[in-house]
């Protein structure tokens, strides 16, 4: 579960940026749906990335 941790955060990040992003700009409706479904994403990977070099 330990090597998971860095993926998890970076996707709760990911969804946290979602959330504000759709509350500022009022996204709804299928871009909606691309945030909140690419953002978690890219930003577990990119966490767990950065986090693995060092």
């Amino acid at each position: 579960m330990r090597g998971y941790l860095p993926y998890v955060w970076g996707a709760a990040l990911g969804l946290l940026v979602a959330f504000i992003l759709s509350a500022i700009f009022g996204v709804g409706g299928t871009p909606q749906l691309f945030l909140f479904g690419l953002l978690p994403a890219i930003g577990g990977t990119v966490c767990e990335r950065i986090l693995s070099r060092h």
